[in-house]
């Protein structure tokens, strides 16, 4: 089966829509963007036993209710689509309960059926998932959910944090091939804040914990969720740490001797500005999240 112009049209209006569209959760995989699901089928039954009694006249029982299975359809899209596909896969043989959390819902599903198809050499995989969903009563009771515990800190952590590293990127581009003028630079900030550096590794960890608390998750019916994203935020709060006693170490070591020691001094006294400015962002929502569960203050995530 090929890719169809309609299939190429919907990828190219889903990038423009890449902001908009409310993430998924499946289990440790947050669908963002083209990834979320063209469609998903919500319903239900109610079972009931009908006595049918003489002269037309009848009883009718309600049993209870009888959820309907989830269905959905997308697929992955990129390089590791189908890494990602297969990962769906392997959560499905395991056969275990997982966390499902989508249009409104939050819930613990089993994967009944999951079915890809290997397009595009691999870069395109269509999926249809079906989803088992546990029995559900109609009694209300309190709810949270992460956007209400987490606030607007780590998306404020985000956008700040990502916007200075821009800058200083921008900055190392311009530069490049003046580095060897920096003298007594301990650690380049093109390691620091280069592919696979600790600046990528702390705006990919906020980013993630920013979609799963984006998704409105009520913590009551999945709990486990604030577990998920404390251990995003440690991992933010580690990328931090390092990055303030990189730039730190930096600037206590670059001598100012020219212009290009001069520009890297202020580079390195904006990165680690900005991480400073992040680290206390995470640790006030790592505050919330110990008070969310009614625990003991931890120590802070993140020294400046």
């Amino acid at each position: 089966m090929g890719v169809g112009l309609s299939d190429i049209e919907n990828a190219i209006g889903a990038v423009g829509r890449l902001g908009a569209s409310s993430p998924v959760i499946l289990g440790n995989l947050v669908l963002t963007g083209i990834e979320v699901p063209d469609s998903l089928q919500v319903g239900g039954r109610q079972m009931l036993v009908v006595h049918r009694l003489p002269g037309g006249g009848k009883v009718v029982d309600a049993l209870g209710n009888d959820p309907g299975r989830l269905e959905l359809k997308g697929r992955f899209l990129g390089p590791d689509a189908q890494m990602r596909a297969q990962a769906v896969e392997r959560m499905r043989m395991v056969g275990q309960q997982v966390v499902f959390s989508a249009a409104g819902l939050s819930v613990q599903v089993w994967i009944a059926q999951f079915n890809y198809v290997y397009q595009a050499k691999g870069a395109v995989c269509s999926y249809t998932l079906i989803l088992e969903r546990p029995q559900e009563t109609t009694s209300t009771q309190a709810s949270s959910t992460l956007s209400g515990v987490l606030g607007e800190d780590v998306g404020s952590a985000l956008d700040s944090f990502s916007g200075v590293v821009s800058e200083v990127s921008e900055g190392l581009f311009a530069a490049a091939g003046q580095v060897s003028s920096v003298v007594g630079q301990v650690m380049p900030l093109a390691s620091l804040i280069g592919v696979g550096g600790f600046a990528a590794k702390v705006t990919d960890a906020l980013g993630t914990v920013g979609s799963v608390a984006q998704s409105g998750m009520n913590l009551a019916a999945v709990p486990s969720a604030l577990t998920s994203v404390a251990g995003g935020l440690e991992s933010a709060g580690n990328g931090l740490n390092s990055l303030i006693a990189g730039t730190g170490q930096n600037i206590e070591a670059i001598q100012p001797v020219n212009s290009v020691s001069l520009n890297a001094l202020g580079q390195n006294a904006a990165l680690l500005s900005a991480a400073a400015d992040a680290g206390g962002l995470v640790n006030r929502a790592v505050a919330n999240i110990s008070l969310s569960q009614g625990q003991e203050m931890s120590p802070p995530s993140v020294f400046a």
